[in-house]
């Protein structure tokens, strides 16, 4: 199958789908490649684009691959096996794609096995994750004062704009 013309594929490390499993709110299945430990959601076409800020926020943790790459999709009774497989959540409803809810749930999962998610930079729009970035004060309006003026902006923002 060719990934963009129909589907976008999500990826991310295998005990993310062993953690979904077990969080019980998700009603898609996961496709495990053991290989490479790793699972992969299927996702209509152009879906994770519809939120692009929460993929983003994970974007550390997890792969949106939406381009015209190969990649093989195992029969739906394959369960188990040295090869790829379909994982099947309790409850399954009988599709086989995720909704655009899916990055909730994988937020969850990455943040209790894999770490925090990336925050928005203050200056531009690219994920700043917790072990990078500096803390900078900002000029506020006059008209309104904060308890606290600083924030956390990329270190190469804070250079462009001449804060650090």
């Amino acid at each position: 199958m060719r990934i963009g013309e129909i589907l976008d594929v999500v990826e991310a490390p295998d005990i993310i789908g062993k953690a979904m499993l077990a969080l019980g709110t998700i009603s898609a299945p996961h496709i495990v490649t053991p290989g490479d430990a790793m699972v992969h959601w299927l996702l209509p076409r152009g879906t994770a684009h519809r939120r692009p800020w929460p993929w983003a926020r994970i974007s550390r943790y997890v792969r949106v691959r939406t381009s015209l790459e190969e990649f093989g999709i195992p029969g739906t009774d394959l369960t188990d096996g040295p090869g790829p497989h379909w994982a099947y959540p309790e409850g399954w409803g009988g599709g086989h794609t995720a909704d655009e809810w899916l990055v909730e749930d994988l937020a969850v999962c990455t943040l209790m096995h894999l770490g925090q998610p990336a925050q928005r930079c203050e200056l531009c729009p690219e994920p700043l994750w917790p072990d990078g970035g500096v803390r900078v004060v900002l000029p506020r309006s006059p008209f309104r004062t904060l308890p606290n003026d600083t924030v956390r902006v990329h270190t190469q923002c804070a250079r462009t704009q001449r804060l650090a």
